[in-house]
């Protein structure tokens, strides 16, 4: 199951980031047919990743233990990141990026302190795909122009980034079946 959701998530996405292939695919379907087919087909493949996801192949890979001791706040920075990049704020303005940054520093911690195949796989697809559609984002015509920055914004996303951060650090054994310790 693990492997079938890393092709259906992944898949799709990667094949998205090839704007001929993005091209060809919206002009045969409508819009937002297209838009609901490839979130169905996204949530699904995410459900099969975790529900397929097993700690317990280990391979030969390191785990550092200080991005251990690190790993709140370098959770938080992701978070805040992965907000920012939704919200009028100056970190949104000022960083070329920032979902790319914060999906980097998630997928980076967590190939970090999980030596086992499967997380090497997911973290390391969602790695692969986030710098591969920063990479191409000029050629997606995905440079938008944006709005004027409030630091408001950038306040909620302080705040929201702290409530998230703890909320995963309380839940994330319930949520995804690995609890943190």
């Amino acid at each position: 199951m693990f492997y079938v959701g890393l092709c259906l998530f992944f898949g799709p996405h990667g094949a998205m980031l090839i704007q001929p292939i993005r091209q060809r695919i919206q002009t045969f379907i409508p819009t937002a047919l297209y838009l609901a087919l490839f979130s169905l087909m996204s949530l699904f493949g995410l459900g099969l990743i975790v529900v397929g996801y097993d700690p317990n192949l280990a391979i030969e890979a390191p785990s550092l233990p200080w991005v251990v001791m690190l790993s709140p706040w370098l959770m938080f920075a992701a978070f805040f990141c992965l907000i920012a990049a939704n919200v009028p704020g100056w970190t949104r303005y000022r960083v070329q990026h920032p979902m790319t940054l914060g999906v980097s520093l998630w997928a980076l911690t967590h190939l970090a302190v999980n030596p086992d195949l499967h997380a090497w796989l997911m973290f390391g697809c969602f790695f692969i795909l986030v710098v591969t559609s920063a990479m191409t984002a000029s050629r997606r015509q995905k440079n938008k122009p944006k709005p004027a920055p409030r630091w408001i914004f950038d306040g909620l996303t302080l705040g929201l980034a702290s409530g998230v951060t703890f909320c995963v650090y309380t839940f994330h054994g319930a949520l995804f079946g690995i609890g943190l310790s």
